[in-house]
């Protein structure tokens, strides 16, 4: 364990320092025997999981979820994943690598845990490792040196058995690597024609005994959205704090401490034209797109218009509007490109400047100065806020008054009739995706009141503009309307479900006629009015295709062959359905550089790791004997 790193800590009082770090902790106490088989939440071959890790291990990826979200996971959708599942499947096979890696006889120095240890930047300082800062954080953490080590260690191992496993995956063939690159590169073109229900809505029949059968399968889908009638006591912040004196001394303080919330820092409006080069290109196609930019430069130094020049060169999102940039503070930009804004005069053009995007030629349009709002312009706003803030705890504290006198009076009408000058407010009915204006459209509002039951009192509910409390007096729950109130709406939809049906049906049977000996595409589109159309070459993974065929159609394009040429069922993009037959197949227009081979025989190399690493941990995990705790079915 990093002996030699104690003997370098010094023997002082750490200062309480906040350090929010991502360590692995999963694999805390893995391996401890015991005693009580209860304890454990999974037990993989006689390795056991406690229920601390699997909470661990199953908030991190909560977390990581939340983060994809905007911090909060939408409701239903943990569920839907299944993370408790995945997050088992996890720490099953993290088990079983490191019993697989111990078996192969793989170990982990104390050597490797210590340059592991050395090389996270949480336990640096200056680029150093710090003994101080490694003691901290893991105090912080509440974690002891070899607790921490030991779960490295674990980790560690798991990482070198997937690495010995994967080694016997070494090779990508050349037949395999041309092939790959044939796959990927080659080209097919499809003839094609196009079912447009829309064209069909109006052959739809619509008769009263057909829409009605209709109406009783789908009435379903026009069920009316729950409604509730709801009384409500609201403490809000504007009129409470429009009760309350700010006196001019106080606003004049708040804007001084304040004084860089009213500051707009120095701003420039800036031009460039952007020639393209990321840093996984060439050294030659970099010196290409330098010389590129220089020339431009030239021209635009020699009095072209530059915006013109941006509108024909540049290669940036810009170029349309003449590479404008508009106005944008200093450091918004990447370094070398704001260094080179930030340090031209007005009107000048930049000499060419690498970034990871490319090569730019950038011309200064205007520079705006910084500036400070005036006091008197801000000075109502600020009185506004602090009376709000002010106005918060007082609203809290009258919500809890108030909530208290109800529950002590039994029930919100007896507090009424005790309190009759109380601003009690009774809404109409509304739906929750139609609310009335004001507090009552506040979301922490709306989820509060239609969780409600008829007569039940809410808490204290807290509202971007005060606080709550609420009561439901009346409720409509979500009902089949008549189908005479929505006869419209109804008859609208069975249209369009009947004429969808009617070209899907006309679709299924011109592939019939297509595969029933060599009847003529052209001829067949021409008899029901449709223009048979071509799709031009198109490519498997094409990240800006030019054709009107359906992108979402081109893999089944690419399973046609020779000798099944057409379509076996409709495709569908949106409303409409496609019959297409394959025109024509190509090879890749140009040769296998050196480049793209290095490219996939790494892509090979991977997948076939991957698929021995799959095939290891399948096998074993057949082979092993995992308990998973009944209490975690309804975690």
């Amino acid at each position: 364990m990093l002996e030699f790193l104690r003997k370098r800590a010094q023997s002082i009082v750490i200062q309480a320092i906040v350090v929010i770090i991502a360590l692995v902790f999963i694999f805390w106490g893995v391996g401890t025997n015991l005693m009580n088989k209860q304890e454990a939440a999974i037990v993989v071959d006689n390795e056991e999981i406690n229920f601390q890790q699997f909470q661990q291990a199953y908030d991190q990826a909560y977390a990581r979820l939340a983060e994809q979200f905007g911090g909060t996971v939408p409701k239903g959708l943990a569920d839907q994943l299944n993370i408790k599942q995945q997050v088992i499947n996890q720490l099953v096979q993290e088990s079983l690598l490191r019993q697989g890696g111990l078996e192969m006889g793989l170990m982990v120095s104390s050597r490797e845990i210590q340059n592991e240890v050395e090389s996270m930047v949480q336990f640096q300082k200056n680029g150093q490792f710090s003994m101080e800062q490694y003691q901290a954080v893991l105090g912080a953490n509440r974690l002891s040196p070899e607790k921490y080590e030991q779960s490295l260690r674990y980790e560690l191992l798991g990482t070198k058995t997937i690495a010995n496993i994967a080694g016997f995956s070494q090779v990508a063939g050349d037949y395999e690597i041309e092939e790959l690159y044939r796959l990927e590169k080659e080209t097919v073109s499809v003839d094609y024609v196009v079912f447009t229900p829309q064209s069909y809505e109006d052959r739809v029949e619509v008769t009263a005994e057909g829409l009605e059968q209709w109406y009783g399968d789908n009435g379903g889908t026009f069920k009316t959205e729950k409604e509730i009638q709801v009384r409500f006591l609201p403490f809000l912040y504007s009129e409470i704090g429009g009760k309350i004196s700010i006196g001019d001394d106080e606003v004049q303080r708040y804007y001084d401490d304040h004084l860089s919330d009213y500051q707009k820092p120095e701003r420039r409006h800036a031009r460039h034209i952007l020639i393209k080069a990321s840093p996984e290109d060439s050294e030659d196609l970099h010196q290409e797109k330098r010389a590129q930019a220089e020339e431009i430069r030239e021209r635009a130094h020699s009095g072209e218009d530059f915006a013109a020049l941006a509108q024909q060169y540049s290669e940036g999102p810009t170029a349309e509007a003449g590479g404008d940039l508009g106005f944008f503070p200093e450091g918004q930009m990447v370094q070398p490109f704001n260094d080179a804004v930030f340090g031209m005069e007005l009107n000048q053009i930049s000499d060419v400047v690498q970034t990871d995007f490319g090569y730019h030629v950038i011309k200064l349009e205007e520079i705006m100065a910084a500036s400070t709002t005036p006091f008197d312009t801000v000075k109502e706003d600020i009185k506004t806020k602090l009376q709000r803030e002010q106005a918060k705890p007082m609203a809290l504290q009258m919500a809890n008054e108030a909530y208290e006198a109800i529950i002590g009076a039994g029930s919100l009408d007896a507090y009424l009739d005790a309190t009759p000058d109380a601003a009690i407010v009774q809404t109409d009915y509304f739906r929750q995706s139609a609310p009335p204006e004001g507090i009552t459209a506040d979301r922490a509002f709306l989820e509060k009141a239609f969780v409600l039951n008829e007569n039940e009192l809410s808490s204290i509910v807290e509202a971007s503009d005060g606080y709550t409390i609420i009561s439901a007096v009346s409720i409509k729950e979500p009902a089949v309307p008549a189908l005479a109130d929505v006869r419209e709406q109804a008859e609208k939809r069975y249209r369009e479900e009947q004429a969808a049906e009617q070209a899907r049906t006309d679709a299924e049977k011109m592939i019939a006629d297509l595969g029933a000996g060599g009847a003529d595409f052209a001829e067949l589109a021409g008899a029901v009015n449709l223009r048979l159309q071509n799709s031009g070459p198109l490519l498997k993974n094409d990240p800006e295709p030019q054709t009107s065929f359906p992108q979402t159609l081109t893999a089944d394009a690419f399973r046609l062959s020779a000798a099944a040429p057409v379509s076996p069922t409709p495709g569908q993009s949106g409303p409409d359905f496609y019959v297409y037959k394959l025109k024509e197949r190509k090879p890749p227009e140009t040769a296998l550089s050196e480049e793209d081979r290095v490219r996939y025989e790494e892509l090979l190399l991977q997948f076939k790791q991957q698929r021995v690493l799959d095939a290891w941990l399948t096998n074993r995990q057949a082979k092993a004997d995992i308990t998973i705790h009944k209490s975690l079915e309804n975690f």
